[in-house]
């Protein structure tokens, strides 16, 4: 596969399994099917969205890439096909999650790049991207955003999105960048999940009051 065809892929596989986690949530919240569909939608599209926004690419990409909102519709109509399958929703939707991050923060820091900018920005550009269509499908639905909580998360993306930066710049191709970058941010995550482990907490803990 040449570039422009794992970077396809890595979208679509993105796309679709953010699509999932926002119409799970979206099902847990007992909303009818616009509300799924829409969630769904603002949840693959909205990390890149505001990436986009950020780095003055307009239109923003998904106006210039209209099929990534039959992408969304179809992970939305999976999800919901398949809730008689789904053991647990919660789980569900928080894997299909890390599979988006993993995808997404390398395809922010991409984005990028492309649009010339430093790579500090790129991997912070590439954590947006990873995290903030979670955000508001959170904010939307009156939920705690994941990225707000003590879970390894947003420090997945950026690492990962830091690893696929620092391997562009030492030379390795694009593509196996993107799929090594890809698997350590999900590795990450997963070990996280699948172990409970929070991150670090630097607040001083608080005075009793008498």
């Amino acid at each position: 596969m040449d570039t422009a065809q794992v970077f396809g892929a890595l979208n679509i596989i993105g796309l679709f399994v953010f699509a999932v986690s926002g119409a799970l949530t979206a099902l847990r919240n007992d909303m009818d099917i616009f509300g799924v569909a829409m969630i769904a939608f603002v949840t693959g599209v909205g990390g890149g969205t505001i990436r986009d926004v950020l780095l003055g690419s307009f239109p923003v990409w998904w106006i210039a890439a209209p099929s990534a909102v039959f992408i969304c519709l179809a992970g939305a109509v999976a999800a919901t096909l398949a809730q008689p399958l789904i053991a647990s929703r919660l789980k569900t939707l928080i894997w299909a999650d890390a599979m988006g991050l993993s995808v997404f923060a390398v395809l922010g820091a991409q984005a990028a790049l492309a649009a010339e900018a430093p790579a500090v920005i790129a991997i912070f550009m590439g954590a947006v991207t990873a995290t903030f269509g979670g955000v508001v499908r959170d904010v939307l639905l009156n939920e705690p955003p994941l990225i707000l909580k003590q879970d390894i998360y947003a420090t997945a993306a950026l690492i990962g999105a830091g690893v696929y930066v620092g391997l562009m710049a030492l030379g390795l191709g694009i593509s196996p960048s993107a799929v090594v970058a890809a698997l350590v941010t999900f590795a990450i995550r997963a070990v996280a999940i699948i172990f409970n482990i929070p991150s670090p907490k630097f607040a001083r803990p608080r005075k009793t009051e008498l």
